[in-house]
């Protein structure tokens, strides 16, 4: 397990430096000029140059790729001129709204998905399964803005029992928290609920045709403990696929979410840096989120190794 570990690992640095590539790059493509944006429409030649020396921008994009990423390996991801504060420090004022509407939306989405999923399977080619694959159809193709502009008119417009917008942190009470959560989380846990649950069925219809399970069925085991111990653990390898393909996307894709409700989080950062041309905060947030992204991926990985062996044992062959 420790040589897979390794291995999987060391795959990742490639990775990551070239998403460092990529990321530095089309930052210093975009048009627009970050210092003439600071100093706004009054600002002097002289003191656009000025201050385009002072944030490095004089270099060759050569030379400013390898000053950022050597900054980046002493832990300095740069300073946000527009915020007055360094990017580490941005990101983390910011990165506890996004953690906690990810969080809540994947819960949301493999309770529901597992729970119906599974409910599909045992009652396939039924009213009650031909439902389910609809309303999951229905939740992968309607897009997360239009849901969420649904859901804002209807639970907080007219019903007024959600506010329509806004963030409260966990210290200011359980309930207040989760009560300006729960349309963002219904929002973006939507369609991950949704492809969760047509792989769960699926998944468990291929594995309840296998010989083990017909075995077990024959040696009169019931019908929840095939499901429980042999069936649903079988299944579980392309169902945590999607879960962690999920969660990775749900930390990179909540800023349509959160620029809908006005929750200030690593979405509406990002955003809101790209309208400035804020570099800095964009490689640096940008960086962290793949980051976060391949960590999660990784453990999805390992957790394979763990559930099957033959994961891992392909490794020594």
């Amino acid at each position: 397990m420790g040589a897979y570990t390794i291995k999987r690992l060391f795959a990742l640095i490639p990775v990551l430096f070239i998403v460092s590539i990529v990321v530095f790059l089309i930052t210093r493509l975009t048009p627009g000029n970050p210092a003439a944006i600071i100093l706004g429409q009054g600002a002097s030649a002289e003191q656009i140059a000025a201050l385009s020396k002072e944030m490095g921008l004089d270099e060759p994009v050569f030379n400013q790729y390898f000053i950022w990423l050597s900054n980046i390996f002493h832990g300095d991801f740069g300073y946000s001129y527009f915020l007055n504060k360094p990017v580490l420090g941005a990101i983390w004022d910011n990165v506890g709204p996004t953690v906690s509407l990810a969080i809540l939306a994947q819960i949301f989405g493999v309770a529901f998905a597992l729970l119906f999923g599974i409910y599909a399977a045992k009652h396939k080619g039924t009213i009650r399964d031909e439902s389910i694959m609809g309303v999951s159809l229905l939740g992968i193709s309607i897009p997360s803005f239009l849901l969420g502009s649904f859901l804002i008119l209807l639970f907080a417009v007219q019903l007024r029992i959600f506010p329509v917008s806004g963030y409260v942190p966990l210290n200011a009470g359980l309930f207040e928290y989760l009560k300006y959560l729960v349309l963002p989380t219904i929002t973006l846990g939507a369609i991950q609920a949704a492809l969760i649950t047509r792989m769960t069925r699926s998944s468990l219809l291929d594995t309840i045709s296998e010989n083990f399970v017909k075995t077990a069925k024959a040696k009169g085991l019931n019908e929840r403990t095939i499901m429980l111990k042999h069936t649903l653990r079988v299944s579980f390898l392309p169902i945590l696929t999607v879960i962690g393909e999920s969660f990775a996307g749900l930390v990179t894709g909540a800023a349509v979410t959160e620029s809908l409700f006005n929750i200030p989080g690593l979405g509406q950062l990002i955003v809101s840096s790209i309208e400035r041309r804020d570099y800095a905060l964009i490689q640096g947030a940008v960086l962290l989120i793949t980051v976060a992204y391949v960590v999660i991926n990784l453990v999805v990985d390992l957790l394979y190794a763990v559930i099957d062996p033959r994961v891992r044992n392909s490794y020594h062959d």
